[in-house]
């Protein structure tokens, strides 16, 4: 079986974005530590509007232009290393600004659907290009920011033309209508990878595009309250790197306390106590991949714990990939 350990490279998005250090660089280099120790590769889909909103405002801030110093050079180190930067955007950095005292995020425009078709072409080009500058090899493959995945055919012919082919944003029975977060993958295959042509939902076995579905997991409100408890009886294993907030998700905390919930498969705090189950389960009914989404901002002491762990038990019986050696395939 193939493992994909994929981690959204971001800050935070509600009223206090926290810093890079914490949120972004800190951690990564935990999550770097771990990976050379067991020597795999470790995917990431890089916030390409935060890297542009870095190189605009670095010019006019020391602040921001420390902040970019930082985080660029990890992208250089991760590309040194030979890890996976592929392809993320949160469209909301078109509306977000730095303010001088922190960035400013604007999420009115969350989605890439709430932007016009021409702007939405423009949007993806531009955060392809700074990936394609900074490592010198053009992503390949694209993921969604916060699952919300635009209507396809205004992003087929553009990413056809980058040569982006693959989704990994997709995971099954998925689904969230809360604000401006909405997506719906109730309809979404039942399998661990798809080609696709018009529809990353409907399969089509002669689509250009391949669908690599983050894996997911059905889980119940027992497993949520263990976590909050865990997370207040000790804060220090179980509070997250990042220094920021999240956005604002109101009524999601009561759901998933009262019924079951489908989620992404994750390694975020305690979520990565599902990996080794959840990767026996796959084993056993003999699927080809499992993809694993994760954000350096989430990571605990207990989630990297339980990372180190689980790549040191199941190595032996599968193999840790990148998106871009699918196209040594």
């Amino acid at each position: 079986m193939k493992v994909y350990l994929t981690f959204d490279y971001e800050l935070f998005f509600g009223v206090n974005s926290g810093t890079a250090a914490q949120c972004i660089v800190e951690p990564t280099d935990r999550l770097l530590a771990i990976a050379e120790k067991h020597g795999i590769f470790l995917n990431f889909f890089v916030d390409s509007g935060y890297l542009l909103a870095l190189d605009k405002y670095a010019k006019r801030y020391p602040s921001v232009a420390y902040e970019k110093k930082i985080v660029f050079n990890q992208l250089k180190q991760l590309k040194d290393a030979g890890h996976d930067m592929q392809l993320h955007i949160h469209p909301h950095w078109e509306d977000s600004f730095y303010t001088g005292n922190g960035w400013k995020m604007n999420t009115d425009r969350y989605r890439l659907d709430q932007f016009s078709d021409e702007y939405i072409q423009q949007i993806i080009t531009s955060y392809h290009s700074i990936i394609t500058e900074l490592t010198g090899k053009a992503p390949m493959a694209f993921r969604a920011g916060g699952w919300c995945m635009p209507p396809w055919n205004k992003v087929s012919d553009t990413f056809k033309k980058l040569g982006v082919w693959v989704d990994s944003t997709v995971y099954e029975k998925g689904f969230l209508n809360e604000g401006n977060i909405q997506f719906d993958f109730s309809k979404a295959p039942q399998a661990d990878q798809w080609l696709f042509e018009r529809d990353p939902l409907q399969e089509d076995p002669i689509g250009y595009f391949l669908e690599l579905p983050i894996s997911s997991v059905r889980l119940s409100p027992l497993f949520f309250w263990n976590l909050y408890v865990r997370g207040r009886l000790n804060r220090s294993l179980h509070s997250s790197m990042g220094d920021g907030v999240p956005m604002a998700q109101p009524g999601v905390r009561n759901k998933v306390l009262t019924s079951y919930s489908q989620q992404a498969l994750s390694c975020d705090g305690y979520y990565a106590s599902l990996l080794k189950p959840e990767f026996q389960k796959r084993l056993k009914r003999q699927d080809d991949t499992m993809v694993v989404i994760g954000h350096p901002k989430a990571q605990s002491k207990f989630s990297l714990q339980m990372l180190d762990e689980f790549i040191s038990s199941v190595k032996d019986s599968c193999t840790f990939v990148r998106y871009s050696d699918l196209q040594q395939g």
